[in-house]
């Protein structure tokens, strides 16, 4: 079993389960302002820093479509790989850079984009979620909370809206 950095077993922390809000992630404070069990989620980068809440391995779990299926109905749309560095706020607020952006016209994948940067509220997105795929990988990254931490993040391909802007 493994603990976090205030000594607690880690678990699976379900935060959303088919669009439900289902826990939260909790510190012993956390826990005990809430007057829930702690789940394991302090962590801090070294000694030298006070445990912090924060994820671990965050992922959106696999579903059952494959890719084709994702896409056929897609008019006009990107299926955006691979995420780069970025940033997240506290009010869902979010930017990320993508490896690659590939342009999608009637169902079909087409030209490819390099570069390319998307904005827009967790939330929101996550609302407007229509398919989730069969596909899943998790790979290392960091995340930034007032102290650098390594995670692993992933999932399966999914299908959302959102809001394209620029030019």
């Amino acid at each position: 079993m493994m603990y976090d950095d205030e000594g607690t077993p880690t678990e699976k922390t379900a935060i959303l389960e088919k669009g439900i809000v289902k826990g939260f992630m909790h510190s012993r404070e956390t826990a005990r302002q809430f007057n829930v069990e702690p789940t394991g989620n302090a962590r801090a980068w070294s000694f030298e820093y006070d445990p912090i809440i924060r994820m671990r391995n965050t992922y959106i779990a696999p579903v059952d479509q494959k890719l084709e299926e994702l896409i056929e109905n897609v008019k006009d749309g990107y299926f955006l790989m691979g995420g780069g560095s970025g940033q997240a706020d506290f009010n869902g607020e979010f930017m990320f850079g993508v490896q690659e952006a590939v342009k999608i016209e009637k169902g079909e994948l087409k030209e490819s984009f390099r570069g390319a940067t998307i904005s827009g509220n967790a939330f929101e997105v996550l609302r407007k979620v229509e398919g989730v795929g069969k596909d899943f990988a998790v790979h290392v990254g960091l995340c930034g909370k007032e102290q650098v931490n390594y995670v692993g993040i992933g999932g399966p391909s999914i299908r959302t809206s959102l809001l394209l802007g620029g030019r």
